[in-house]
Order: structure tokens, then C-alpha cells, then sequence
């Protein structure tokens, strides 16, 4: 569910550059209900896009971080442009997309974090959800998120999140805790472990069927290359007994997933929503 793992390509420059309305202003405003984060590298036409899609909804209801790999493409005059619209942005060398997230998280001061990346789309931000989820210290809200050829993906929770990710990562606000951090030895799927220690640890789970994001089906953890680092979260968090179990849900539950998204998408033909639980 995210975007190619970053590659060395070419030589980097190693300077830590920073900025951000909040370097000018501080950080004494009260905390934002949601830090939405954005990790780039080396993609200066889709940071200009994301910039802009983010930029249509009301600042009050969010802050923006985006945290961009050392890029050498122009990406950094980029956000130099946006800096008054950009909460803080920081491009600096890092070992993946994980460990840019890690630094989007510690950055942010939002109650929940929203990440998003190149290719993705913010369609709405679930104020009213989110407020009440805090209110009752929800500590993840796990929404629906569209993707290509009109499929929509239904977060699940309970047994299909032991052997499979039923968390889209760009549906899923995560409450900002101590313990809100990536695995880096995970290369492609550390959203994956992260949902998992989540839901092993019994931390209180908020489902909605809300669409708030749009997601390109073209990245790296899309395809089967790297699906033995999948084995392996599961067989770190639950055991060998479910990664055989795994390995036989894996065709049924995409099957069965593929169903579903079709459904959702007959129903909302005829006007209707697929139920909230």
C-alpha cells in the first residue's frame, strides 16, 4: 500500500534543509486534531500535486508535514514556494520510507497521524469521527479508502488482521503514543507490522466505511516480489501456525475482498452505502 522504497541512484546532497510556517510562528497554538504527513523523494510533479490536493480543505482542521529524502530535483524549491501553507517540511538523506515516516511522526503534534504518499489522494478528513474517537480514546480509525478500476478497500479487524493487512495505510489514522513508530528492517510492508503489534497489543479499533482517500495501485508492495517479508511479520507477531494459515487465506481472502469492493460498488450505482458496522 505505499510507493517504491527509495533507491540510490545518483549522489545526494547531505544537507539537512528545513522550513515551515511553524519554524516562523512556534508551536504555542493548541494541538491539531490530525497531522497528515507526507514523505517524498525525487518526485517534484506529484509533491506540487499533493500540495495542491491538500491545500483545498480548511487548514484549521489539520496540520501538514512533509518529509522529503535529500532530493536533488527541484522537490526542495518546491516547498520553499509552499512554505507559509506547510506546517514544517524537513529534506534530509534517510534509510527508507519507513525512517521518513518515523521523522514525519516525531515532527507531528496532531492527536492522530495520517500518512500519505506520491500517488495518493485526499478526499476528506473525518472531523466529526475523529473528535468523537478521541473523545473515547480510540487509538486507531481505520476508514475505506477508492482505488483504481472503482474498487474500494473495507478495513476489517478481529481474525483476516493475523494473517493479512485489513488496515489500507492511507485510511488509517493512527492516535500520536510513544509506541506509534516503524520497524526499519522492514523494507515494503512495515505498515503491515504496525498494524499487527497494534491490533495484538488490544488497542480500541474505530471501522468506518467513509472513503478519505484515493490510492494508485502501482507500488512497490502492490506485486508478490517482497511477500516473504509478509511471512515473516506474521510469523514474528503470531507465530508459524498462522503463516501456514496464510498461506491458504491469502487466494480466499482476496476473493473475498474482491467481492465485497464490487458490491460497494453496485450498491453506491443504485444510490446506496455498503452498512457501517
Amino acid at each position: 500500500m505505499l510507493e517504491p522504497v527509495k533507491t540510490e541512484s545518483s549522489p545526494r546532497p547531505v544537507e539537512r534543509v528545513e522550513g515551515g510556517s511553524r519554524l516562523h510562528k512556534g508551536t504555542g497554538a493548541a494541538r491539531p486534531l490530525v497531522s497528515i504527513i507526507v514523505v517524498l523523494f525525487r518526485d517534484r510533479a506529484e509533491c506540487i500535486r499533493l500540495l495542491q490536493n491538500i491545500s483545498s480543505f480548511d487548514r484549521r482542521e489539520f496540520e501538514l508535514i512533509v518529509i522529503d529524502g535529500g532530493s536533488d530535483d527541484g522537490t526542495v524549491e518546491v516547498l520553499r514556494e509552499w512554505d507559509d501553507k506547510i506546517d514544517y517540511w524537513l529534506s534530509e538523506p534517510d534509510a527508507g520510507i519507513y525512517d521518513a515516516m518515523n521523522k514525519g511522526i516525531a515532527a507531528a503534534r496532531g492527536e492522530y497521524i495520517l500518512h500519505l504518499n506520491a500517488g495518493d489522494t485526499l478526499k476528506s478528513i473525518p472531523r466529526e469521527t475523529l473528535s468523537a474517537c478521541l473523545k473515547d480514546q480510540v487509538d486507531v480509525a481505520s476508514f475505506a479508502v477508492a482505488m483504481d478500476k472503482n474498487e474500494i478497500f473495507l478495513p476489517e479487524t478481529g481474525f483476516p488482521m493475523k494473517v493479512g493487512n485489513t488496515w489500507h495505510h492511507q485510511g488509517t489514522f493512527y492516535r500520536r503514543t510513544p509506541d506509534l513508530i516503524y520497524n526499519t528492517t522492514y523494507r515494503v510492508y512495515a505498515d503491515f507490522d504496525l498494524n499487527q503489534r497494534m491490533f495484538k497489543s488490544g488497542k480500541r479499533v474505530h471501522l468506518s466505511r467513509q472513503i478519505v482517500s484515493h490510492h494508485r495501485r502501482d507500488g512497490l508492495s502492490e506485486g508478490t516480489r517482497n511477500f516473504n517479508e509478509v511471512y515473516r511479520i506474521i510469523y514474528h507477531n503470531f507465530g508459524a501456525k498462522y503463516v501456514t494459515t496464510a498461506f491458504f487465506w491469502f487466494p480466499y481472502g482476496a476473493l473475498r475482498r474482491a467481492t465485497k469492493r464490487r458490491l460497494v460498488y453496485l450498491l453506491s450505482l443504485i444510490g446506496k452505502s455498503w452498512p457501517e458496522r
